[in-house]
C-alpha cells in the first residue's frame, strides 16, 4: 500500500492535477473508453488511514494515466510504502 508522507503539504498534490473535492478528498480523475477511473486521498478522520492512496478502477486493468500519475508522485518523493 502507498500513502502520502506525513511531512508533505497536501496542496502540493494540486501541481500533479489533483483537486480538492467534495467529502474532503484530494481527487485525480481520468476517463478511458467512457469509464471513469480515480486516484484519491480521503481526509475524513473516520476513513483516513494516514493519507493512504486509494485507486478506484471499475475495470480489471488500471489505465496508463493512473499508473503514470502514481509514478510521478513516487519520483517527486511524496509517497512512501506502508
Amino acid at each position: 500500500m502507498l500513502k502520502i508522507k506525513d511531512n508533505v503539504d497536501l496542496r502540493e498534490l494540486e501541481k500533479f492535477g489533483f483537486k480538492y473535492g467534495a467529502k474532503d478528498k484530494f481527487l485525480y480523475k481520468t476517463t478511458r473508453y467512457g469509464t471513469e477511473h480515480k486516484i484519491y486521498i480521503d481526509l475524513l478522520p473516520c476513513h483516513s488511514n494516514g493519507h493512504e492512496i486509494k485507486i478506484d478502477c471499475p475495470s480489471y486493468s488500471i489505465p496508463k494515466k493512473i499508473t503514470d500519475k502514481l509514478y510521478d508522485l513516487i519520483t517527486a518523493g511524496l509517497v512512501e510504502k506502508i
